[in-house]
């Protein structure tokens, strides 16, 4: 059996200045840690890994931020976990799909409409087909924890990490375990952190 902790967004050091005690404290344990982008700049992974060995991923820039969204990162870490594959990316949608969807979250987010499915939909439907032998698929970018079962597929989005959501998102920090058992159903916890 592996526990596995799923992170991402955690924006260090331009939206959050350091982990939060209870990030830490829920990830001592588990035998590796995925971060699914955003964390901005790389030494925040540091800490990270004197509690488990740390893949991560790169996010998509911040402009206004100043951020590069951790680019010296790989777009995409694939692992064999306990037999099954495992991909970790960002998620974000690139290009002319990537402006029109952020435009009308920024829009619904101004109206403080936060739960936005279509969205969901559309980033899940991009994810299994650009990695459609994955039996699991972790991402983030939205700051929202999801996660849904589609056909063999288990697809997480651990949420943000860190409360660092812009127009005031009521998102509440978290990461998830991901709990791989040869020949089992992967399982999800999700865990909220102060």
């Amino acid at each position: 059996m592996m526990r596995v902790g799923l992170l991402a967004d955690t924006h260090i050091p331009y939206r959050a200045t350091s982990w939060s005690p209870g990030v830490l404290a829920a990830l001592r344990g588990v035998d590796a840690i995925l971060h699914a982008g955003d964390v901005d700049e790389p030494w925040a992974l540091d800490a990270l890994r004197e509690i488990a060995p740390v893949y991560a991923v790169r996010g998509n820039a911040h402009w206004f931020d100043g951020s590069s969204g951790g680019a010296s990162l790989p777009d995409v870490v694939r692992l064999a976990l306990e037999g099954f594959d495992v991909v970790v990316t960002h998620g974000h949608l690139r290009g002319w799909p990537g402006i029109y969807w952020r435009a009308r979250m920024v829009a619904r987010a101004l109206r403080r409409q936060w739960d936005f499915p279509a969205y969901d939909r559309v980033l899940v439907q991009q994810l299994l087909q650009r990695f459609p032998q994955a039996d699991v698929i972790v991402f983030g970018h939205t700051h929202r924890f999801y996660t849904a079962r589609v056909g063999q597929t288990l697809v997480i989005n651990p949420g943000a990490a860190l409360a660092t959501a812009y127009f005031g998102a009521p998102y509440p920090p978290s990461i998830a375990h991901l709990i791989l058992r040869a020949d089992h159903i992967p399982q999800v916890r999700k865990i909220l952190c102060d």
